[in-house]
């Protein structure tokens, strides 16, 4: 029986791969794909994958998506945390209160609480490997709390917890196609270290890991472990009212998905690992205004780090560089120790997929 059934899923995902059974939920698609495994039929597993991406959280598209929306969410949520922390109240408290450089706005201020919330969307298209076309709409829902400490004037340690919720729909375009949704939800825990090196320049670095899992409207579910970490220098200056700033940065990111279960029965090689390394540079205009600093900015991305584990994953389709920019005010007032602020942030040029986000974070200094 166990080998006429798989027998019957080879064929249902050779069938996904013509076209002619690519209407298939993911319960289909996943006891397919584990046939295809079996069977060792890199071409099958790899064009049910193309088919149906959204069904497998180890799938190169998947993941990416994963690993932006949470990990790296909560890495950028923590260097910009600790960029309002470094910031000086306004262009003038360096030289009124006499003390130099972005630590002025730590002065007496040892305790730090904050929290940032940011959905990110996120919406993939391409031709598939049945020469249907496959589309995939995401929205990632991540909150991040952190609290941190001055160890000295330049120097500061924290932690963050993070907790992300989101949605997956997809579907193939060829006639008949069922939609797919999938929830997913994961949380994750981050260390991490802040250092002014200079009156303008400083440094920050964190380092985590959590947990994730998914569920579809087919009852298939799965489960993976995360591990991530960014490095980031920042640089800050001001000319008037004007601040000119930028950031350079590396974050890591990497989720290892254990294999599915359709039905509650485990799909073998259906998991993966996959490791996604990013390179990030931003530059930043803002226009102090008596305690609101609206500011617009510009980056480029490249995912220079790009592997997966999965049998057949085949490439990724979305791109590997794409442009970045930004748009969000500040709010800064030392007298209170708050902070905090709005930001829309919008990805273009990656060649099959279109990404936007909207943040705002809040901040006490104590």
């Amino acid at each position: 029986m166990k080998y006429k059934f798989r027998r019957l899923g080879l064929l249902v995902g050779l069938g996904l791969a013509s076209g002619v059974a690519s209407a298939t939920p993911c319960s289909s698609a996943v006891s397919s794909y584990e046939s295809a495994v079996s069977s060792n039929s890199f071409s099958s597993a790899s064009q049910i994958l193309s088919n149906h991406p959204e069904c497998f959280g180890a799938s190169a598209t998947t993941s990416q998506v994963q690993i932006t929306g949470t990990s790296f969410q909560q890495m950028s949520a923590i260097s910009r945390a600790l960029g309002l922390r470094f910031a000086s109240d306004n262009p003038g408290p360096r030289a009124d209160i006499g003390i130099k450089g972005m630590a002025a706005g730590n002065a007496g201020k040892k305790w730090n609480v904050w929290g940032s919330v940011e959905n990110n969307d996120t919406r993939q298209s391409y031709v598939a490997a049945n020469t249907f076309t496959t589309r995939n709409d995401s929205d990632v829902l991540n909150t991040v709390l952190g609290v941190d400490y001055s160890l000295s004037p330049t120097m500061v340690f924290g932690v963050s917890a993070a907790f992300d919720r989101g949605d997956v729909s997809g579907k193939n375009s060829a006639p008949g196609t069922t939609l797919n949704n999938i929830d997913s939800d994961g949380y994750a825990v981050a260390p991490y270290i802040g250092i002014q090196l200079s009156k303008a320049l400083f440094f920050d670095a964190s380092i985590g890991f959590g947990r994730g899992k998914f569920s579809s409207s087919t009852a298939t579910e799965g489960e993976s472990d995360r591990w991530f970490g960014a490095a980031n220098l920042g640089y800050e200056h001001w000319m008037g009212n004007l601040q000119f700033s930028g950031k350079a940065g590396y974050l890591r990111g990497v989720e290892d998905h254990d294999n599915l279960k359709a039905a509650g029965v485990t799909a073998i090689g259906t998991g993966g690992k996959n490791t996604l390394g990013q390179l990030r540079l931003t530059a930043q205009l803002g226009y102090w205004i008596n305690g609101v600093m609206p500011y617009g900015s510009l980056g480029y991305v490249s995912d220079v780090e790009r592997k997966t584990t999965q049998f057949g994953a085949g490439n990724n389709p979305i791109g590997k560089d794409a442009w970045v920019w930004a748009l969000g005010v500040n709010f800064i007032s030392l007298s209170s120790g708050l902070t905090g602020g709005i930001a829309y942030r919008q990805e273009e040029s990656r060649s099959n997929q279109q990404n936007k986000s909207l943040m705002a974070n809040i901040a006490l200094r104590f």
